[in-house]
């Protein structure tokens, strides 16, 4: 009897791992491939964000991927880049320890999704550019 009652206490606090653990927002680091800074605009689950690159902005896990679209102008082609979602690997924890709750909960909130910390967006500069 003590054992059952140590697995549902353990698999109670091993519940929502990716949840507890990770949180239902992300921080990424957007660095420019040239190391200039160059407006762009972000789409992310969280809306759109017109903005200055580099910068290091906060999002809402989700599967969609965030979409940076680097504005083109008299000295820069436009570009895009993608930071595409991944599985967070602590929601694998919550199936394996047979955590069925714990792994919706981590679906329902985004928890179970992330990003690289890092994403570095192209810059491509125009060869005749009028400063």
């Amino acid at each position: 009897m003590k054992k059952i009652i140590a697995v549902l206490v353990t698999t109670t606090f091993l519940s929502s791992c990716a949840s507890i653990i990770k949180g239902k927002n992300q921080t990424i680091n957007i660095t420019t491939s040239n190391g200039k800074n160059i407006q762009a605009t972000v789409f992310s689950k969280n809306g759109m964000l017109d903005t200055e690159l580099p910068r290091v902005i906060s999002v809402a896990r989700d599967s969609q991927d965030i979409t940076i679209r680097v504005k083109g102008d008299k000295c820069h082609t436009e570009t895009v880049s993608v930071a595409q979602s991944r599985i967070e690997p602590w929601f694998w924890g919550n199936l394996l320890t047979g955590g069925i709750l714990g792994s919706s909960t981590d679906y329902g909130t985004g928890a179970m999704w992330k990003y690289d910390n890092n994403v570095n967006v192209n810059v491509t500069e125009k060869s005749k550019c009028s400063k």
